[in-house]
């Protein structure tokens, strides 16, 4: 809880609600019916700036009551609070009462002349310039031609005090909990989508570790072949794996990568495997307009998908594996497709490869990869971003 109230949004808000509630507790509180007549508003402004103080007044003692907790550990606990601010509300109101009644009491008949007349207390009133008369006995009296009155009361001040005061602070009370709530929820998905990308990150980093040592060895074999049979081309595949491990070894602290230098690594890889699997694998550029493209994706997210195609497909010289990397103007869409050539023996598939990359574009930019699996074809559609429109989530 401490962390959430070191949240300066929290206090703006405390005093923003504030502001919004005190009038409206001085409307519906200073006057007695919901019926604004103007020949009695001078009765209605004391009552409604008595009520308005009372709420700035218990506000204020709520909100200092929230910000000592961040010291005193024992105010986090909403019973003990609450009790402490009812407490001090109900003194510090009942004080603003009897002050506000002592020095604006509400107008009385004052009694002027009173006679006797068959057995009946006849009394007369000057008020407001007028002359009234009334009969009765003892605290009921009749106003000619026989309308029942009592003499207001002595105390009290439009609804009972205390209930009144108490209604005031219990509504304050729930609105500070609704707000630390509602921050509260905030702070554990962002504490949560925290977790997520750390674990995500781990996963990543744990995948890399797994599939470099394995593309290493293949490469070493592919290039010991390659010395036997042709040095020239064994000088450029090493060329080509320097060249992937230099860029596997300097995304790693990045999260983002141009699109330039990922098309380039992932077609460099492309190329490695081309000499591993000769006219077994095929590959294109769709749309050129690709090369001098811009914006940013994930590091290795093209990678993942060409590399996701040779590995869950079978293919020979007779029946090649094509891969078509396509991408899209308008949309600004990056789609690898290839026809589904599923293999005869194939263990069981987990898709950490794509689920990890449709994390990361969740938790990065809000957005989702396009997978799509029909009429023999399967493709995957990724976004090129451009930072300076889209902010990231996480980094």
């Amino acid at each position: 809880m401490n962390k959430i109230l070191k949240d300066r949004r929290i206090l703006n808000r405390l005093i923003i609600v504030a502001a919004i509630t005190t009038p409206l507790f001085a409307i519906l509180g200073g006057t007695p019916f919901v019926r604004f007549e103007l020949n009695k508003i001078n009765l209605f402004l004391p009552g409604i700036l008595l009520i308005a103080a009372i709420t700035i007044l218990f506000w204020i003692i709520n909100i200092l009551l929230l910000l000592l907790s961040v010291r005193f550990h024992f105010l986090e606990k909403i019973f003990i609070r609450s009790i402490i601010s009812t407490i001090i509300c109900l003194v510090a109101g009942t004080i603003i009462f009897y002050y506000f009644q002592k020095n604006f009491p509400p107008p009385q008949i004052k009694f002027n002349d009173s006679a006797q007349r068959n057995g009946q207390t006849i009394v007369q009133s000057q008020t407001e310039k007028k002359l009234i008369t009334f009969q009765g006995r003892g605290d009921s009296l009749r106003i000619d031609p026989g309308k029942e009155m009592k003499r207001p009361p002595k105390n009290g001040f439009f609804f009972p005090r205390m209930v009144h005061l108490l209604t005031i602070n219990i509504i304050i009370l729930i609105l500070c909990e609704l707000i630390l709530l509602y921050f509260n929820k905030q702070f554990i998905e962002l504490e949560n989508e925290k977790l997520k990308q750390a674990n995500l990150e781990a996963k990543n980093n744990q995948l890399q570790m797994q599939l470099q040592p394995h593309f290493l060895f293949n490469s070493l074999n592919t290039l010991r072949l390659l010395l036997k049979k042709d040095q020239e081309r064994a000088e450029d595949y090493l060329l080509m794996l320097s060249d992937v491990l230099r860029f596997s070894t300097a995304s790693t602290k990045e999260p983002l990568v141009d699109i330039s230098e990922e098309l380039r690594f992932s077609l460099t890889y492309l190329e490695m495997q081309k000499v591993r699997f000769n006219d077994m694998l095929n590959f294109s550029i769709k749309n050129n307009s690709l090369f001098s493209a811009e914006g940013k994706v994930p590091v290795f997210a093209l990678q993942t998908l060409v590399e996701n195609a040779i590995k869950h497909n079978a293919f020979s010289a007779e029946n090649p594996l094509n891969i078509e990397i396509d991408f899209n103007n308008t949309t600004q869409m990056i789609t690898v497709r290839n026809k589904i050539q599923p293999k005869q023996l194939s263990g069981v598939t987990t898709k950490v490869g794509l689920k990890n990359l449709a994390e990361r574009y969740r938790l990065m930019f809000d957005e989702d990869i396009i997978i799509k699996n029909e009429n023999n074809e399967f493709s995957v559609s990724i976004k090129l971003i451009h930072t300076e429109n889209n902010s990231l989530l996480y980094l």
